[in-house]
């Protein structure tokens, strides 16, 4: 499955405001695709903080503590904008 389309059915999950099924689909495809994680949380984290969506945030900054060093480097930058957008 390409990383568009996982980002998509995540996206579509974060609109319709389904916590268990986005956690569902997050834990079935992370063991089983190399994709790259960053991207997909990047989109993702930003959809769900534009969609208004604070439950899924919470859950994506727990998913945030479980990636490695490098990748939570890179995606730090993320947060104050995320917040900003939750909040505007």
């Amino acid at each position: 499955m390409a990383t568009k389309d996982i980002i998509r059915n995540m996206k579509d999950l974060v609109a319709l405001d389904n916590l268990d099924g986005l956690k569902e689909y997050f834990y079935e495809i992370q063991p089983l695709v190399d994709l790259p994680w960053d991207v997909v949380y990047k989109d993702v984290y930003l959809h769900a903080c534009l969609k208004k969506k604070p439950l899924i945030v919470n859950w994506l900054t727990e998913i945030y503590e479980t990636l490695d060093p490098i990748t939570k480097i890179a995606l730090k930058q993320l947060f104050p904008y995320g917040r900003y957008l939750l909040n505007k």
